[in-house]
C-alpha cells in the first residue's frame, strides 16, 4: 500500500510541476500579446526559478526584455538558453541580432556562422554574416560568399540581389 501511495505522490507532484508550468506559460503569454512585457517576463522569472533548465523560458524571456529595451539582458538568456541548447539554429540567429544591434560584429558573425552551420538553409543568416564582414572590413570575396549562398537559398532576397549587384 505504501508504494502505490509513494508513486501516487511522486506522479502527483510531477503532473502538479508540469500543470504549474503550463499555467504560467499562457500567463506570460497573454501579458505578450498584451504588449505587457515587463509582466510577462516577471512570469517568465517564475518558470525559470522553477524549472531553471527550461530552455524556452530563457527563449521567450530574452524577447520579453529585448521589448522592455534591455538588449544585454535579452542577450544573457540566449546565452544561457544556448548552455542547455547548443542545437537550437533560433537562439544563434537571435543572438546575432542583438549582438549587431549592439555593435558588437565579432560576435554577431561568430553567431551567424553557428546558424550556417547548423541550418544552412537560413537565407538571413547568410546574408547577416555578409553584413558583418562588411562591418568588420573584411575581405569582399567573404561577402561575395555570404551573398551568394544567401541567393542559393532563396533567389528572392532582394536586399542580397540588391547588394551582391551592388558589389561587382
Amino acid at each position: 500500500m505504501r508504494f502505490i501511495f509513494s508513486i501516487f505522490m511522486l506522479i502527483s507532484a510531477l503532473t502538479y510541476g508540469q500543470s504549474e508550468r503550463t499555467i504560467l506559460y499562457a500567463q506570460a503569454t497573454e501579458f505578450g500579446y498584451r504588449n505587457q512585457f515587463k509582466e510577462a517576463e516577471k512570469i517568465l522569472s517564475q518558470v525559470i526559478a522553477l524549472f531553471p533548465n527550461d530552455s524556452m523560458a530563457y527563449f521567450d524571456r530574452a524577447i520579453m526584455r529585448e521589448n522592455l529595451g534591455d538588449t544585454l539582458g535579452a542577450i544573457a538568456d540566449l546565452t544561457k538558453e544556448i548552455e542547455i541548447d547548443s542545437k537550437n539554429a533560433d537562439n544563434y540567429f537571435l543572438r546575432g541580432m542583438l549582438y549587431q544591434k549592439t555593435n558588437n560584429y565579432s560576435l554577431a558573425l561568430k553567431d551567424f556562422r553557428k546558424v550556417n552551420h547548423l541550418d544552412f538553409g537560413n537565407a538571413d543568416a547568410h546574408f547577416f554574416a555578409a553584413q558583418m564582414y562588411l562591418k568588420l572590413q573584411k575581405k569582399m570575396f567573404l561577402v561575395r560568399r555570404q551573398l551568394k549562398q544567401c541567393l542559393q537559398v532563396n533567389p528572392n532576397h532582394a536586399e542580397a540581389q540588391f547588394q551582391l549587384k551592388n558589389l561587382q
